[in-house]
């Protein structure tokens, strides 16, 4: 629902700010009584507010996720001041601890992610300090696309990615289906790996990052090159690679001249060490970079080995997962944007293949990744 059309309980709409607000109210507020209201001294009730976990999973350029830490921020700077109404200085202090501490946010969009960082740099920067890391707080990918529970991987590829969408081979995509059965049954053995202790070491370098406070430019070089360090260790490359093959699968083509196909043997002989074909790595590899698989236990690994996030704040997706094709068109091929009806359109795309058969494969494409992100949506778990 966009900010403006949702209906008060009056009948009329709210404006954008006054959605924030009710947002935050309704969400944030209760999570942060509940949590001051555990704690006695000043000190544990500091400790307590820094130990919300807040993420918006479509941040755009963090208008979300401003608010909320505005809102933890004079919480904290109250409790640090003993004032109701701090000095805009010790509020902005607060502020920055709060950014560096509890907000996290995801956007299908790069240029987004780098717009909410810059916002929460302006906001929370203090004259004698350097830009906060934020690297591994707000990052890049499709919150809806990827790995969300390492045990998944446990169970094999689910017989439903080979279901065929516009462009696969429905026989040729059968007969991978009953081989991915086939692996499957001898998988769940599988004893090589542990996505609990997986997690938990990811989880460990990320507090050792966080305990590295951002006073110095010394400091934030050192906590960028320990996250560095840790995304491209060995073992983060194994995971992710894992969680990329187990996602790919809803999205590679299935056609009879596909010269590598990912099933489950992929995944299994990944996992426990074994060889695998280097093209097929590079395929789940490539498809991960165009849709922007994102794996939530393996970018935040401290929120999910904690339990997960405390407030998820954010706009409810109200599109349908289906390609539009007038919007599809509009910036690629006006004539068939402005198309009389459907019937017309479809002629004009049809002719495509031999008037402009770069056009019409980049509109296959865009066909099977829409019908294959909603298969993906409907039989992942």
């Amino acid at each position: 629902l966009h900010p403006g059309l949702e209906r008060k309980s009056t009948g009329s709409y709210y404006t954008p700010a006054e959605l924030v607000a009710e947002l935050i109210r309704s969400a944030l507020d209760p999570v942060i009584a509940e949590r001051l209201k555990a704690a006695k001294t000043p000190e544990e009730k500091d400790r307590a507010l820094l130990s919300i976990r807040v993420c918006d999973p479509a941040c755009g350029s963090g208008h979300f996720l401003l608010a909320a830490a505005r809102r933890l921020g004079k919480e904290l700077a109250r409790i640090r001041t003993g004032e109701d109404e701090p000095a805009p200085e010790h509020v902005r202090e607060a502020i920055r601890d709060v950014v560096s501490h509890c907000i996290y946010g995801v956007d299908k969009n790069p240029l987004a992610v780098d717009l909410c960082r810059v916002a929460l740099w302006l906001e929370s920067h203090t004259g004698d300090k350097p830009l906060t890391f934020l690297d591994h707080r707000i990052r890049c990918g499709d919150s809806l696309v990827g790995v969300f529970d390492l045990s998944v991987l446990r169970r094999g590829i689910p017989d439903e990615a080979f279901a065929p969408v516009t462009g696969d081979d429905k026989g040729f995509a059968r007969t991978v289906a009953k081989r991915n059965r086939e692996e499957c049954r001898g998988y769940r053995d599988l004893i090589h790996w542990n996505a609990e202790t997986a997690v938990k070491e990811f989880a460990q370098h990320s507090q050792d990052i966080d305990a590295i406070a951002d006073d110095s430019p010394e400091a934030v070089r050192r906590k960028k090159q320990l996250y560095d360090a840790m995304r491209h260790s060995p073992a983060a490359l194994r995971q992710r690679q894992a969680c990329d093959l187990w996602t790919a699968a809803f999205f590679q083509w299935l056609r009879r001249d596909s010269n590598v196909v990912i099933t489950t043997a992929a995944l299994s002989d990944h996992l426990a060490g074994r060889p695998v074909d280097p093209r097929v790595l590079a395929q789940a590899e490539a498809l991960a970079a165009r849709h922007r698989f994102f794996h939530w236990p393996l970018e935040f690994p401290e929120v999910f080995a904690a339990g997960g996030f405390d407030v998820v704040l954010g706009n409810p997706p109200w599109e349908r997962i289906k390609l539009q094709e007038e919007e599809f068109f509009a910036a690629r091929d006006s004539r068939i944007a402005n198309a009389p009806n459907k019937d017309a359109r479809a002629k004009l795309i049809k002719e495509l293949r031999t008037c402009n058969p770069a056009l019409y494969a980049e509109y296959q494409e865009a066909l099977h990744t829409a019908e294959a992100t909603s298969l993906f949506l409907r039989h992942s778990g």
